[in-house]
């Protein structure tokens, strides 16, 4: 399109050109012939295709300025269509790196929470722990001395009891105890009753 618009504004500058020279030719022819008729033709001549030619031309230069604005024109509207969708697509992009940092954070935050909560009960169980040893420790030294070789046989070697290994040897010791218990009140029974069988003879005699 620009290249036939080119042509046509050429062919028409030729032709004003060409008007312009005719006239200028036939000016001459008119005053080499000195006859004031011809010379009067001719200037007429000369004016009409003047005007003429300066129409074309004046034409020509609107047509070009016009066009002119108009390549203008769309260059401008295509650059505004360009900076919409690349303001469009940075405002997309924006969104999106926004949306993937709230994820990330709020990620972050249950993490954080979590290792908290993993934190807290840690120290729960340690504490626990501690206590549990403790409670071990008064029974080793409260037990009876058959109680005493089991108890290191089951703690030796564990620097971390677990606390089902606790609570089995605080119930192994429980009952140990309380069979030690059942036992001492026993004898202390035979005992009743042998001094009872004793006193009895005493008796008879007195």
């Amino acid at each position: 399109m620009s290249n036939d618009r080119r042509r046509q504004r050429s062919v028409r500058i030729l032709a004003a050109s060409l008007m312009l020279a005719a006239s200028a030719v036939f000016v001459a022819v008119a005053v080499v012939s000195a006859s004031q008729g011809v010379l009067v033709a001719a200037s007429v001549t000369a004016v009409i295709v003047g005007v003429a030619a300066a129409r074309v031309i004046t034409d020509e230069v609107l047509t070009t300025r016009r066009a002119w604005f108009k390549d203008r024109a769309e260059q401008a509207q295509a650059y505004r269509d360009i900076s919409v969708d690349r303001t469009r697509e940075n405002m997309e992009f924006i969104e999106a790196v926004n949306e993937t940092l709230s994820i990330t954070t709020r990620r972050i935050t249950e993490l954080n929470g979590t290792l908290r909560l993993a934190e807290a009960r840690a120290d729960e169980s340690d504490a626990r722990r501690e206590e549990l040893q403790r409670e071990v420790e008064t029974l080793r030294t409260d037990g009876d001395d058959e109680a005493a070789p089991s108890t290191m046989t089951l703690w030796d070697g564990a620097d971390v009891p677990t606390i089902v290994d606790l609570l089995s040897w605080e119930a192994t010791a429980a009952a140990r105890a309380q069979a030690a218990d059942e036992a001492a009140d026993a004898e202390a029974e035979d005992k009743d009753a042998k001094d009872a069988v004793e006193e009895l003879p005493e008796a008879k005699e007195a």
